[in-house]
């Protein structure tokens, strides 16, 4: 097991709850995709997990390979979050993308290298040089990923990777998640993306788990997509 998370709960400082009581367990090299409505508490969740909010506002644990602690305290998480430019930092690709190993203080050769390596498993070779800045909003999507890849983590967080995508980005983001061999949860309203990728799925609807399962179990019950925002309407298809 590689993440355990048991009654986690959290109450923002305006009083909204967020997450009630919310339990689950990933496995080792498992997608798991957490889906709901807005508002839901999938960020909420994927950001407490990371550690990236007070902990002070929070109950509950989180369990990093039977310990107490997160994965970024581990040095083993890697998160990607719905807006690229809230990611990226460096003026080139290549300094965006090498930036922990350049902070490592790593040899420049090897830093190059392995930046020209995570820039291929994201279809972005030969970009190294490109300003951030002029890229489409997909192409900054991949190069937020290339960035995370590059740590070598055991699990990756990853908020809305298909948001905001066209069919042509999106497509290229499902054959990159797909063949990932990390562990991976997912928040996403994407069911076309779950549907391809995920192991099996949580749904939250305010801040609670209101199901689990299987993509094929959860996708054929239209009326709980239906009832929960997912769907437009309850006999609607998902492919």
């Amino acid at each position: 097991m590689i993440l355990e998370v048991e009654n986690l709960s959290f109450d923002y400082p305006n009083g909204v709850s967020a997450l009630k009581n919310i339990s689950f367990r990933v496995k080792e090299g498992e997608k798991l995709v957490l889906i709901g409505p807005n508002g839901a508490g999938k960020s909420t969740l994927l950001l407490s997990i990371a550690g990236l909010l007070d902990r002070k506002s929070r109950k509950g644990s989180i369990r990093w390979e039977g310990r107490e602690e997160e994965a970024s305290e581990a040095g083993k998480m890697g998160f990607l979050f719905q807006n690229p430019d809230d990611q990226i930092m460096g003026t080139t690709v290549e300094d965006d993308v090498g930036f922990i190993l350049l902070k490592n203080k790593t040899d420049p050769g090897r830093t190059r290298r392995l930046v020209g390596e995570a820039l291929r498993r994201v279809h972005l070779e030969g970009y190294e040089r490109r300003v951030p800045m002029d890229m489409s909003f997909g192409e900054k999507k991949r190069t937020g990923l290339a960035g995370i890849l590059i740590g070598q983590p055991d699990l990756l967080l990853l908020d809305e990777p298909s948001l905001g995508l066209d069919f042509r980005e999106k497509r290229r983001i499902i054959a990159i998640l797909s063949s990932l061999k990390q562990t991976v949860l997912i928040a996403s309203m994407d069911l076309e993306l779950v549907n391809r990728i995920a192991t099996r799925v949580i749904l939250l609807d305010q801040g609670q788990i209101v199901a689990r399962g299987r993509p094929d179990e959860i996708f054929s019950r239209g009326n709980l997509l239906f009832e929960h925002g997912l769907l437009m309407f309850p006999e609607d298809e998902i492919r």
